[in-house]
């Protein structure tokens, strides 16, 4: 009872996660505790709670959990045939001359992070639904899950009302998601204190419970309405309703409209609504389906679904590929997709589309159930609006798959399908103890009154699965607080060409990246014969850290520049000028990076005599040279430092543009 007890704060953990979310830190803590959890399931939980929770681990159900760890790991494993995998792997390990192994990831190091966020999720979710498998432990956990979605909101709209347009797009948290689970808790929460008003109580007691849940209700139903108005767009709006919608139906068919003709006219009248509600949504018709209702800049988006494999490019891996098909000075704008966008560039269409069937079925599944519950139909029915709501949500914005919307959700699911079980399942508890009670009293007759009721004893593979699970999120905690990983961010080496200063910081920026990756590798074993050595000192160290990085993040442009730097100064075995194609490769239209480029390439003769990497030169210069005057003085820098041919080669391309720019370089002299 006390492990349990301590388990009703797990949905409360979400909270204090929110404001460490920013770091690993957060996520390590919140995979320890949810490990601790797990373990006291696996290891002190009573058999009739095993037996309970034994009843949601259908063979499909543990199959449809499972599959997205199964596909993740398909994706990092190294392919035994050469060519199957990215193509960025062959092109890293020709740049590199080392034999790297094909995958279909193109960034381990995300798709590993991606796995973990999945972990948390699927822990969540498994701890909460033990919690609320008791009928008074579900009420808790649901008035717990309103107050957070309702805190998330008011946040939200704080948020958005101080930004004023100051802050750049993918800073202003819209908190979407959020804001329509609030309205569904909170409207199942007012639901439910309705119905306790309304049924007839056995003793004389005070309905100040039930008015007080109800107030409190109505009040977290208005701050997430306005938040989904004031933060989200049209389309998230009719999700929300949608999702009431599917609500109100369970409602209406228990209390208003019985028997079979009566299902029908109500699923009848829903579906029209449905229907009608669609039409009100703007769909860009001429779009990928996958961002047909998305209102947000997409022109990368569209690009990566053309080129989706059928095994995605790695869970993850959307912003290691936005320097690719970015537009010029994507990342100073980060171009967020939609859910549904980022299921398909990173894991496949055909994994996109059983995520979908899983949806459909997972509500048409709680939508069943929670017509056959008694009191406690509102639970399922929740999950059974949540899943219509998400749905539609996954197709028009990008907040589902952030930790603290995806904790969330977790949550959500963990409580419906734990509620969503059928009353001889919930009994057995019961039935246990009043059988231990009468064998106590007279074992013999308590034998013969007693009828043989099937009771669903747990598998010892329950309690053993349990422990696994929760020792693998102890492990996965350890390994990410002792971590210090930037989370996916880029090194930003616009001043490096005049500043040792700065140059000092992103080789230390670097060297973190680097001594992560050892550290990962060494986690899951993977073979990195030129990791960091801690006996290697000065440059060749340097270089060591950042081709352990490349080794597993092989999409780095700043990386690769970075190590054409070093490469180029100290005479390295690396090619200069193939780890200069990579960077142009792997970040074309990254601004940050042009200034270093510049000073690299037009320094180096073997790639100016190069055709392809002069017109990529070419090219850099025409963007610092047509509307981009912050980097005309990289320009200046990068002219004085070049070589003769280097020299010659800017001004013949400068003077097609600013023929008087020229002079001015000229007249600076080397």
């Amino acid at each position: 009872m006390v492990v349990q007890s301590t388990m009703l704060a797990v949905p409360a953990a979400i909270a204090p996660a929110l404001a460490a979310v920013e770091s690993l830190l957060g996520p390590g803590v919140l995979s320890g505790f949810l490990a601790a959890a797990i373990l006291g399931v696996g290891l002190f939980s009573t058999s009739s709670t095993l037996a309970s929770f034994a009843k949601l681990l259908r063979p499909l159900f543990i199959l449809a959990l499972a599959a997205p760890v199964l596909w993740i790991a398909l994706q990092v494993v190294p392919i035994p045939f050469r060519g199957l995998g990215n193509q960025i792997w062959a092109m890293a390990s020709a740049a590199l001359h080392q034999p790297l192994a094909d995958r279909f990831s193109v960034d381990v190091r995300e798709t590993m992070l991606a796995l973990s966020h999945y972990n948390l999720v699927l822990a969540v979710a498994l701890v909460t639904a033990v919690v609320t498998l008791d009928k008074q432990r579900a009420a808790q956990v649901l008035s717990v899950l309103v107050s957070v979605t309702a805190v998330i909101c008011i946040f939200s709209i704080l948020r958005r009302s101080n930004s004023s347009g100051s802050v750049p797009a993918e800073q202003v948290w819209t908190g979407s998601t959020e804001a329509a689970l609030g309205v569904l808790l909170s409207t199942a929460m007012a639901i439910r204190a309705v119905d306790q008003l309304r049924r007839p109580r056995r003793s004389p007691r005070s309905p100040a419970g039930p008015l007080a849940m109800l107030t409190c209700a109505i009040l977290s139903l208005i701050v997430s309405l306005s938040a989904v108005a004031l933060c989200s767009g049209w389309t998230a709006l009719i999700a929300v309703l949608l999702g009431a919608t599917t609500i109100l139906t369970v409602v209406a068919i228990r209390k208003l409209f019985f028997g079979m003709w009566g299902r029908v006219g109500v699923l009848a009248t829903a579906t029209m609504l449905f229907v009608a509600a669609f039409t009100f949504i703007p769909i860009n018709r001429n779009a990928d389906l996958t961002i047909a209702l998305s209102t947000q800049p997409r022109a990368a988006t569209e690009r990566m679904l053309q080129d989706t494999h059928a095994i995605g490019t790695g869970a993850g891996t959307f912003v290691a590929l936005l320097p690719i098909y970015g537009d010029v000075g994507m990342l100073a704008m980060r171009e967020r997709p939609t859910a549904a966008a980022a299921v398909a560039v990173e894991m496949g269409r055909t994994f996109l589309c059983g995520l979908l069937i899983v949806a459909v079925i997972s509500a048409c599944i709680l939508f069943a159930r929670a017509l056959s519950r008694n009191h406690a139909y509102i639970y399922p029915a929740v999950g059974a609006g949540a899943s219509v709501s998400l749905t539609i949500l996954a197709f028009a914005e990008n907040s589902l798959f952030d930790l603290w919307a995806s904790l969330l959700v977790a949550a959500v699911y963990g409580l419906a399908f734990a509620q969503s079980l059928s009353s001889p399942a919930r009994d057995v508890e019961s039935i246990e103890l009043r059988q231990l009670m009468q064998e106590a009293s007279d074992r013999t007759t308590a034998a013969r009154r007693i009828p043989t009721i099937p009771i669903a004893s747990p598998s010892p593979l329950t309690r053993v699965a349990l422990t696994v699970i929760g020792l693998l999120l102890a492990a996965q905690a350890a390994w990410m607080v002792s971590q210090s990983w930037p989370f996916g961010d880029r090194l930003s080496v616009s001043a490096v060409a005049g500043s040792n200063e700065a140059k000092a910081s992103a080789l230390q920026s670097t060297r973190e990246n680097a001594a992560t990756i050892s550290g990962f590798a060494a986690t899951v074993g993977l073979r990195s014969d030129n990791a960091a050595d801690p006996q290697n000192t000065g440059r060749s160290a340097d270089l060591n850290s950042f081709s352990a990085v490349l080794e597993y993040s092989p999409l780095r442009g700043d990386v690769w520049l970075m190590l054409a730097v070093l490469s180029k100064q100290h005479a390295a075995t690396y090619d200069t000028t193939s780890l200069l194609r990579m960077s142009y490769y792997t970040a074309p239209n990254a601004l940050d990076l042009i200034p270093l480029r510049l000073s690299v390439a037009l320094g180096t003769d073997a790639a100016i005599k190069e055709p392809e990497l002069r017109d990529l030169i070419r090219r850099d210069l025409k963007v610092a040279m047509t509307g981009r005057t912050a980097l005309r003085p990289a320009i200046a820098t990068a002219y004085q430092s070049a070589s003769a041919d280097g020299r010659a080669f800017a001004e013949s391309s400068i003077s097609e543009l600013d023929p008087g720019y020229v002079q001015k370089l000229r007249s600076r002299g080397p």
